[in-house]
Order: C-alpha cells, then sequence, then structure tokens
C-alpha cells in the first residue's frame, strides 16, 4: 500500500514537470514563429516565379537547406527577440541572394516585389485588395460606366485608374476633383520626365508625413497616372519600406 502510494507521488511530480517542460517548449517555440512564418513566405514567392516563367523551379529540399543554414550564420543574440530578428534578416537576405542567380535581369523586380508584397500583407500592413489596385488599377471599369473626363490631355485609361483608386482608397476619394480643381499643376506634374522623384501636386506634404503607408500610395499615384515609371516607384517604395513593420 506505502509503495503504491510512493509510486502515485512520483507519477504525479512527473506529469508536473512533464507539463511545465511542454509548457516551456511551446513558449520557446511561439518566440520562433516569426521565422517559421518568414520562411513560408519566401518559399511560396519562390514557388510563385515558375508562373513568371517554368524555368524558375526550386525543390523544398533546397529551400530547407538554406533555411537551416541561414539559422547557423545568423548572428548570436543573448535575447531571443534579438536572435529572432538577425534569423529573419540573414535569412532573406540569403534566399535573394541564392533566388536572385538564377533569375533573368528583367525578372528579379518582380521576385523582389512579390516576397515584398507577401510579407507586407502577411504583416497586416496591406490587403489583397490593395495588391489587386496595384497590379489592374482602373483595367476592369468601362470608360462608358464613369464620370467623365473632362481634361483632353488624359488618357481614358488614366482616368478610368484615378477613379478606381477613388473608390477603393479612402485617402484618394476626392483625387478626380482635386486634378480637375488643379488641372495646370497635376498636367505639368504628368508631363514630368521623372514624376517619380517630383513632389506631387496637393499631396506630397501629406504624403510625405506619413512614411510607409505614405510610400505606398505614392506607389498607387505613380502606377495609375505614369505606369511607364512604376518600376522605379516600385524600387523606391522597397527601399523606403521599413523592415521592423514587416517582420
Amino acid at each position: 500500500m506505502a509503495n503504491t502510494k510512493a509510486k502515485a507521488a512520483e507519477v504525479k511530480i512527473k506529469l508536473k514537470e512533464a507539463g511545465e517542460t511542454k509548457e516551456n517548449i511551446a513558449q520557446k517555440r511561439e518566440i520562433y514563429r516569426d521565422v517559421a512564418t518568414r520562411g513560408s513566405i519566401l518559399y511560396f514567392a519562390i514557388v510563385e516565379m515558375s508562373l513568371v516563367n517554368a524555368m524558375y523551379q526550386t525543390s523544398l529540399f533546397q529551400f530547407l537547406q538554406i533555411f537551416m543554414e541561414s539559422m547557423n550564420k545568423a548572428e548570436r543574440a543573448n535575447l531571443s527577440s534579438k536572435r529572432v530578428v538577425n534569423i529573419i534578416d540573414t535569412m532573406t537576405y540569403m534566399v535573394y541572394r541564392y533566388i536572385n542567380r538564377g533569375l533573368y535581369e528583367s525578372d528579379k523586380l518582380t521576385f523582389v516585389l512579390l516576397t515584398t508584397m507577401k510579407i507586407l500583407v502577411t504583416g497586416g500592413s496591406l490587403t489583397t485588395d490593395d495588391i489587386g489596385l496595384l497590379l489592374r488599377g482602373g483595367a476592369s471599369l468601362d470608360i462608358n460606366g464613369v464620370r467623365k473626363n473632362p481634361m483632353p490631355w488624359m488618357p481614358s485609361d488614366v482616368w478610368l485608374n484615378i477613379i478606381k483608386m477613388s473608390s477603393d482608397v479612402a485617402y484618394f476619394r476626392t483625387l478626380p476633383d482635386t486634378i480637375i480643381r488643379n488641372e495646370a499643376m497635376w498636367k505639368r506634374w504628368y508631363e514630368e520626365n521623372e514624376p517619380e522623384s517630383t513632389p506631387v501636386p496637393d499631396l506630397e506634404a501629406e504624403l510625405a508625413g506619413d512614411s510607409r503607408l505614405g510610400h505606398w500610395r505614392r506607389l498607387l499615384l505613380i502606377r495609375s497616372l505614369r505606369v511607364d515609371r512604376t518600376s522605379l516607384a516600385v524600387k523606391t517604395f522597397i527601399r523606403n519600406t521599413d523592415r521592423k513593420s514587416v517582420v
């Protein structure tokens, strides 16, 4: 009887210790969840590049090798949170370098933008609707189904982009009226050789004070009005994207 009680007490202690160990493991695993999230984002960005060109194929095994190597190469840190940031930075750079070597020059920016968009959407900074607006603009609209464009110098596709942006983005709700009201200024900006580096009429002061979201809206403006300068605007947007906000 005494032995049974002793065994029961021993089992109870071991169960308690096992529960505590399980809880500690779960806590540590949660700390590194951001690493797994970034790994998932990078892998699926790589996979989707095969839709750009069927030659862009990278196996899961190849990716996992880079994933594991990045954890070995990342700078050590006493704080777990700092260690996570170091792993994410190292992994992202290593994956970029690895994939970049196998891409055509014309597709390299596409990969970086795709990865950036996925990071921003996962982090909650952007939505899939935001990405759709960047990709399609006002292509889904019919010129005969929207308010008439009163500016002869502005092409129909640009006007449709503006209308779509004003309906989908609250910040741009009054943009059509703003452009019409200050037509001369906007026409001059529209005809600039480098509008991506020229202050935007009416909006630039506000945009400049709004960091990342400001950079995103500026990218939408360039894409909507001067699609020929979008690649340059994309590079600027990527440079200005705050790494800390897109973990």
